[in-house]
């Protein structure tokens, strides 16, 4: 049975005692061990209190897969603070609205990506301070003075330790805040799954401000494991850091499985560059995972199911003994289907999936009184479809009709948001958002429109604007116009 600590401090102290001298975290060369590790913790915690960080102070970061992702969720931990890594791919406006609705005390900014921040806040961010994080790898840097005195823990099962913006089905993303405990509970959860130990070692591809890339990090250090960080996803890059760092669990977002084979099959490695994999998850096509088996046989492939409100993944399986199902619920968590009163549903019977344990996260965040907000119900709605058959294996089947969603590589697109900004279009009467089934990113968004009396607006003109608006993955691949009213069924088939 895998350990199952009550804080993420209380995990990396386990760690830096039971395996001291074991690699954490890899990243370019360099390696931090579980000891060297809860270190870093300490002297970063103490730099943010001598910063003014207090208990409850929420710390904005902007910044990619790098090891100071973790030192800063371990610092802000330790002082009962909140880490609120935002998805470097937003635009201005999108960065401007969740950035006010978090109201940090602090903004940490990588220096590669401080054009983004400053384009959103060219006079600076009322009522945030600013740090920058130096763009090296030669060290790991401390943001504030690392001779700062010790502070104390301030640590608690309870305490709300990070905030990931999601759930934009009105137009604005919504932060679900989630408690050190609903944190290390996934990770025994999917270390318990997958027999994870200090032997295991993650590539970390997949974004670290995404529920998945967190919560696999977190998973892997709850196991004693290292994460092995890799700045972007890069193909080669990839297949070198499996063989050379003998990585064992790869998650991905498509097209980056199909991309990481290619590159194993026409590389100058050897036939035995992925061998080290045991192994893989995400949500792949058929042809792909056809692939997989033949390059890597011996490497497991595993559907999941899972969101940020759940810290990360819920369900899983192995996808060969239940090909198209997304898994069997994590023990502890429970995971059902309901009707719309709330009701559960037989086996066999499609409705809203609903998930009540110790990964359900503490709320979403209500900027007016600075706590998360949740209904009463110990069961989430997640506002996905889908049943449950009777041997306990859950079918994904869609989105509830107040939530819908597109997910195009790995990324959360919601059509409300987008037609909201369709129809900032002066030209835009009526505006409906769609996705489509997409071979390589999985969905692709497409979007139908038609225009006031007498306006004109090309395709072009009309995703041009789109993308100065939001997220550049959000932009519709099409667009196409019709008269007036809409039908909410008048799209294109596919």
């Amino acid at each position: 049975m895998h350990q199952r600590f009550p804080t993420l401090i209380d995990l990396l102290t386990h760690n830096a005692q039971a395996h001291a001298g074991q690699p954490a975290l890899m990243w370019q060369n360099h390696v931090l061990s579980h000891a060297r590790l809860l270190q870093a913790v300490q002297t970063q915690a103490a730099a943010l209190a001598d910063a003014g960080i207090r208990p409850g102070d929420r710390v904005l970061l902007l910044a990619g897969n790098r090891p100071e992702v973790l030192v800063l969720l371990g610092a802000v931990a330790w002082l009962g603070a909140v880490l609120v890594p935002l998805n470097l791919r937003l635009s201005p406006s999108e960065m401007i609205q969740q950035a006010s609705d978090a109201r940090p005390a602090l903004a940490i900014v990588d220096d590669d990506v401080l054009p983004l921040w400053t384009a959103a806040w060219p006079q600076g961010m009322p009522g945030a301070a600013l740090a920058s994080l130096p763009a090296s790898a030669d060290s790991l840097a401390c943001v504030g003075a690392p001779a700062s005195p010790a502070v104390p823990r301030q640590d608690g099962p309870e305490t709300a330790v990070l905030m990931l913006y999601t759930a934009a089905v009105q137009g604005h993303a919504r932060g679900a805040v989630l408690a050190q405990s609903q944190l290390t509970a996934s990770a025994s959860q999917t270390g318990q799954a997958w027999s994870l130990d200090v032997h295991d070692r993650w590539l970390g591809v997949l974004p670290l401000f995404h529920a998945a890339g967190m919560g696999l990090s977190l998973a892997l250090l709850g196991a004693g494991g290292a994460c092995v960080l890799l700045p972007r996803f890069d193909p080669a890059a990839a297949v070198a850091a499996v063989k050379d760092q003998s990585i064992t669990v790869c998650a991905t977002f498509a097209p980056m499985l199909g991309a990481l084979l290619d590159a194993a099959e026409n590389g100058a490695q050897g036939s035995d560059v992925l061998d080290s994999l045991r192994i893989c998850m995400g949500l792949e096509p058929p042809a792909v995972l056809e692939r997989l088996a033949s390059v890597c046989p011996h490497a497991q492939f595993w559907s999941a199911y899972g969101q940020a409100e759940v810290s990360s993944m819920v369900c899983l399986g192995l996808q060969r003994e239940r090909p198209g199902a997304a898994g069997r619920a994590l023990p502890p968590s429970q995971v059902r289907v309901q009707d719309a009163a709330g009701q559960p549903l037989a086996a066999g019977l499609e409705g809203e999936i609903a998930v009540c344990g110790p990964t359900v996260f503490l709320g979403y965040w209500d900027a007016a009184s600075l706590v998360p907000f949740k209904p009463a119900d110990p069961w989430h709605r997640t506002g996905d479809q889908g049943r449950i058959d009777e041997d306990g294996w859950l079918w994904f089947t869609g989105r509830a009709a107040h939530k819908q969603l597109i997910k195009t590589g790995g990324e959360n697109v919601y059509p409300a948001e987008v037609e909201q900004v369709l129809l900032e279009h002066p030209s835009v009467a009526q505006a409906h958002v769609f996705g489509r089934p997409d071979e390589q990113w999985g969905e692709a968004v497409h979007a139908v429109c038609a225009l006031r009396a007498g306006a004109s607006v090309t395709e072009a003109e009309l995703l041009d604007f789109v993308q100065s608006r939001i997220a550049r993955y959000k932009k519709p691949r099409s667009v196409v116009f019709r008269q007036a009213p809409l039908d909410r069924a008048d799209h294109p088939s596919s």
